[in-house]
């Protein structure tokens, strides 16, 4: 979830939003009219138009979860532990403050809240030609 997400910015209706709260951004989906402008404006292609529901649709964090002091679904059952979720600060403080490597955006696009922590076994490249396949 971006600090500065590009999608709420396109958004005509504020369905896409950024909560106060957590920072979590999110799409309502019962003022969603489907336009894709977000899809569009999205570097990291997060939104994603569900055809039968004909509106948008994205991870949420989970927020749901974080209200009852629980992790993301997607955290707690990777079975590599290679998620982790929690603020900002105290993921960069733990893991390092890399927020980006190819082929993602530049980070400094939207401010990205993520934080890499890349193998130590792997390369750096200069190719930057490369998709994202999840």
């Amino acid at each position: 979830h971006c600090a500065d997400p590009a999608c709420t910015k396109v958004c005509p209706t504020g369905a896409m939003h950024k909560r106060t709260q957590d920072g979590l951004v999110v799409v309502d989906e019962q003022i969603c009219i489907g336009c894709r402008y977000c899809e569009m404006a999205c570097p990291y292609g997060a939104p994603q138009y569900n055809s039968e529901k004909k509106h948008m649709t994205k991870c949420d964090g989970c927020y749901e979860l974080i209200e009852q002091n629980k992790k993301p679904l997607c955290v707690s059952s990777c079975p590599l532990r290679a998620l982790d979720f929690g603020p900002i600060d105290e993921l960069r403080e733990k893991y390092g403050d890399i927020t980006y490597i190819a082929p993602l955006p530049q980070s400094s696009f939207t401010q990205p809240s993520i934080t890499i922590n890349p193998n130590p076994h792997g390369k750096p490249t200069s190719e930057y030609r490369g998709t994202i396949v999840n």
